[in-house]
């Protein structure tokens, strides 16, 4: 038996998982497995779950727009032994201080579980590179 290009495309929708095979309706999402919400900031970025979005908006655009932060940017990638990459949600640059040579530089990575794996990935972290990071929880 032919397929047409109609019978090939939805085949293709059903086993991406887009619809349902016996309905041929929409299917929902699949559960992201630590429950996290993407949403979108009032400014329009992006983020991969809502703690991560209101420590953003709450406390990194009022320090930002007071000229506390030089600058800041996200989702920066460390490549960790054995080919793992973890990946840090903000790398600021804060104003420097009167007396101090140097800026201040803050990781910043915002997670809801603390999970045995993004621990040892921390602990690497610190090995590899000699980097502490600020783990914000709520």
């Amino acid at each position: 038996m032919r397929m047409t290009l109609a019978d090939v495309e939805a085949h293709q929708q059903r086993v991406k998982g887009i619809v349902s095979r016996e309905t041929n309706v929409p299917v929902r999402e699949k559960k992201s497995k630590f429950k996290n919400i993407r949403c979108t900031a009032s400014d329009g970025t992006k983020f991969g779950s809502k703690l991560e979005m209101r420590y953003y908006e709450d406390v990194i655009l009022p320090r930002w727009k007071a000229g506390e932060i030089l600058w800041f940017t996200r989702q920066i990638p460390f490549w960790l032994e054995g080919g793992v990459k973890f990946v840090i949600d903000f790398f600021i640059v804060e104003q420097l201080v009167p007396g101090v040579p140097m800026p201040s530089l803050r990781l910043i990575d915002t997670t809801g579980v603390m999970t045995p794996t993004k621990r040892n990935k921390l602990k690497q972290l610190k090995a590899r590179y000699n980097l502490d990071v600020e783990i914000v929880t709520k």
